[in-house]
């Protein structure tokens, strides 16, 4: 993507749309009342000047940044945005997101992880802002129980801040991803007992349908075999999940969507196979079924 093209074609926009104003309310309303009619604009007008001026400042300031995003110079943008944030100290939360997606894009997750412990020194409230990035690197980096401690620690926090403020429902939304990878974690360490315990807590309450039919399908796929003694409730709160799932996408065709979305994210990306397979799950009695 040509980031310049944009803001020059906003540059375009902008000054054609004022030049047009212009132009009709002369010819329209005359010279006197187009005056009066300019002069009654000037703070609209002031306005858009301001922004514009303050659009293509952003730019000439970022301008580094964006052409090594168009030429996807992902080496050229680790180096740049390492200066910025550690170097120079500038924890920008964008930079930082940016930086650690950059280190998933060259397969560096463990450099993730040395950012996160930079930042934590720098700006810590930032681990909470992005603690799904920064999770996940300890998972991708083979760092199993580092994840495990790392989710648990942001968990209770993630639990308050949930149900509240204005942001209540996406701040619910982002509890059941770090509640699912705190299980998903303690999958992985073959911690099963507590995994279930998370994963149907989500299967029953999740706000996400997507944590709630993984949830689900985890508990009917590989819980519920390895706690035998456990199966029966297990599968109970499965179809919980599972249910939950379907009344609220419908169709396996509206689960992709949500699945594709959330593959965008590097959290989301890395569940691929498992959004796959628990779609098939989940929809495999329904006659909606219309992908393989």
């Amino acid at each position: 993507m040509k980031f310049r093209y944009v803001f020059i074609a906003f540059n375009i926009i902008i000054f054609f749309f004022l030049l047009v104003i212009g132009l009709l309310s002369f010819y329209i309303l005359g010279h006197d009342l187009a005056l009066e009619f300019w002069q009654a604009s000037r703070f609209f007008i002031a306005l858009m000047i301001f922004v514009l001026v303050g659009l293509d400042l952003f730019y000439l300031l970022n301008r580094r940044l964006y052409l090594l995003l168009e030429r996807e110079d992902w080496p050229g943008l680790t180096h740049y945005l390492e200066t910025k944030i550690i170097q120079d100290k500038h924890y920008s939360s964008s930079w930082v997101r940016l930086l650690a997606n950059a280190y998933f894009v060259l397969a560096e997750p463990a450099a993730v992880v040395a950012l996160e412990r930079a930042v934590a020194s720098g700006n810590p409230s930032l681990i909470e802002t992005h603690a799904l990035l920064f999770g996940t690197a300890r998972l991708l980096s083979k760092d199993i129980h580092g994840g495990v401690g790392f989710f648990s620690r942001r968990l209770d926090a993630a639990v308050a801040r949930s149900g509240k403020g204005l942001f209540r429902n996406g701040n619910a939304r982002k509890t059941d991803w770090i509640r699912f990878y705190y299980g998903f974690a303690l999958l992985l360490e073959r911690q099963f007992s507590i995994a279930a315990e998370q994963f149907s807590i989500l299967s029953k309450e999740a706000k996400d349908p997507l944590t709630a039919g993984l949830s689900a399908f985890f508990l009917t796929d590989v819980l519920s075999k390895v706690l035998p003694d456990r199966s029966l409730d297990l599968q109970t709160s499965a179809d919980d999940g599972r249910n939950r799932a379907v009344a609220a996408l419908h169709t396996i065709d509206d689960w992709y969507k949500a699945a594709t979305k959330l593959q965008t994210e590097i959290h989301g990306a890395m569940l691929a196979t498992y959004l796959r397979d628990a779609a098939r799950w989940i929809f495999s009695n329904a006659s909606t079924f219309s992908k393989s």
